[in-house]
């Protein structure tokens, strides 16, 4: 179940020019929302208190959602042509700020004009990633230090 969870922050390593990422981001969706209904068959119907597990499968499969939603909007940022949608100044300071990040330079390794939408979403990749596995760290110590506590 934790292996999973961990699974589904991978979707941002997926390169968005393979086209896998999408579907990638729904098996794992799948197999949490297959696990959860396990679990669920499990657990007895009667029980006046909710199971930690099911929390914490309910968490990642909220989770899973949002990677899923996510990585169809990149999708859709990466088909953008950059010469009929102009780049906007925020996502040219999220682009910036990843590669300061990343230690890359200074941050303006491309002019105003080589800049591409497949630039912008690497740099959100790079943002994503970690706030995804960060918010999986969280909630899987949080699942653990409460298991521990009972």
């Amino acid at each position: 179940m934790v292996l999973l969870s961990f699974l589904n922050v991978l979707t941002f390593v997926l390169p968005i020019s393979s086209g896998e990422r999408a579907s990638f981001s729904v098996t794992v969706f799948l197999s949490l929302a297959v696990f959860l209904t396990i679990v669920a068959s499990e657990i007895p119907k009667n029980s006046n208190t909710i199971s930690i597990v099911s929390v914490y499968m309910t968490a990642m499969i909220a989770l899973s959602t949002a990677t899923v939603m996510t990585s169809l909007l990149e999708s859709r940022l990466a088909s953008r042509d950059k010469d009929r949608d102009s780049i906007g100044s925020g996502f040219r300071s999220v682009y910036r700020i990843a590669r300061i990040c990343q230690c890359n330079r200074d941050g303006n390794s491309h002019s105003a004009t080589e800049l591409e939408w497949n630039d912008i979403v690497d740099a959100l990749d790079y943002f994503l990633f970690w706030l995804f596995f960060l918010l999986t760290v969280v909630a899987t110590v949080v699942l653990f230090v409460i298991a521990i506590k009972q």
